[in-house]
């Protein structure tokens, strides 16, 4: 929880990612290129006095989550995965193990499970009963997250895996909400480091070096796929827009640098589509004005009751975030051309939007009351 000088707030991290990308895991090259690139994101993006060993930011422990989750003022966080098992050979961040971390802190964590597009239909077959036995409450969804291996939207099995999956109990779907930024044409300017920054940490001695062999890394294991690596997300709207309206009760969450804002603002008008806010409370820093723009046409478009606060943990320690949002003011370029963020507004976007979504008890009189058309399975 956190306390300001008006008002106490639960928060609800909607992304914290649990990973294991330390060099013993990695499967060759391009697991360490991968981690690599994702400890100088961190980097770019963290911005706290105190700088995360490299070794630390590569594999996620239940010190970590105590020290720089609960400790950042998270009541409760969802933990998503990604398995990556061409990378990583026992996978990057697999259900599993965010099993046994939530049994290291019982009533903290919630679970998702994830539908991955290199396995295809064939990887889905059981999905549902994964999500009954692991109590899993959402699924993470990439479209894409390497080479050769997308999911379009309009495909036949995935409507039917989805509805399945609901009626089991995993009600939310983020799409393409990983830990990579997105790089395809299009993405936000805000959500862009710039180039100073880039040049900063460019300078920095790299914890890994380029030729990363796998036994010099620590691992025994045979080099599998050394030529594949992570690839660019994205999704087509069209079909996403198909797909929301032939699944009513799944509530889709999308990031809000997936893709143009004024193409996701348009997206609104499904009332099954949120917005996760991890990549645009980031870029509040970067780029204030043109990440504050952004915000404010979220807001008008999704309403405060659709938004959802993410940190994207380890990639930035949530605490500064929250902080951040509770302080936030639309900078005097902007100001009067949006409404102000009122503490209704942050109780919702810091918890109860996903208090609700992931079906979350929370202390009595914690946020504020959901109006009746907003609760889960009513087209939120």
């Amino acid at each position: 929880m956190y306390r300001s000088a008006t008002a106490d707030f639960v928060v609800v991290d909607a992304q914290v990612h649990a990973w294991d990308g330390s060099p013993s895991n990695q499967a060759g090259p391009s697991g360490e290129a991968y981690v690599a690139e994702l400890y100088r994101r961190h980097r770019l993006l963290d911005r706290q006095p105190h700088a995360v060993d490299a070794d630390e930011f590569a594999r996620v422990t239940g010190e970590g989550l105590r020290a720089d989750v609960i400790g950042g003022h998270v009541d409760r966080a969802v933990l998503q995965p990604l398995t990556l098992d061409d990378l990583f050979v026992l996978g990057f961040s697999p259900t599993a193990w965010h099993a046994e971390l939530a049994e290291e802190f019982p009533g903290r964590f919630v679970l998702a499970g994830e539908v991955d597009p290199a396995l295809g239909s064939a990887g889905a077959r059981g999905l549902a009963a994964r999500v009954r036995n692991a109590d899993l409450r959402g699924l993470h969804l990439a479209p894409v997250h390497r080479p050769g291996a997308r999911i379009p939207l309009g495909e036949p099995w995935l409507r039917r895996v989805l509805a399945r999956a609901e009626q089991s109990g995993a009600t939310v779907v983020h799409l393409g909400v990983g830990p990579s930024t997105p790089s395809w044409p299009g993405v936000p300017g805000w959500s862009i480091p710039r180039r100073a920054d880039v040049a900063a940490a460019a300078a920095r001695p790299r914890r890994w070096p380029d030729w990363a062999h796998p036994v010099r890394a620590g691992s025994a294991l045979p080099v599998r796929s050394p030529d594949r690596s992570a690839g660019q997300g994205g999704f087509d709207p069209t079909q996403l827009r198909d797909l929301a309206a032939a699944l009513p009760r799944v509530q889709f969450v999308l990031g809000a640098a997936c893709m143009p804002t004024a193409s996701l603002c348009r997206l609104a008008r499904l009332p099954n589509v949120h917005v996760l806010l991890t990549e645009l409370l980031a870029g509040l820093r970067l780029h204030r004005v043109d990440a504050a723009r952004a915000f404010g046409s979220l807001l008008e478009a999704f309403g405060v009751h659709r938004m959802l606060f993410g940190s994207g943990y380890p990639l930035v320690r949530p605490a500064r975030l929250v902080r951040e949002l509770v302080d936030f003011r639309f900078p005097g370029e902007l100001c009067g051309r949006y409404a102000e963020l009122d503490d209704m507004g942050r109780h919702a976007i810091l918890g109860g939007n996903a208090a609700r979504l992931y079906r979350i008890p929370l202390p009595a009189g914690a946020v504020p009351a959901v109006p009746a058309a907003l609760s889960p399975g009513a087209g939120s």
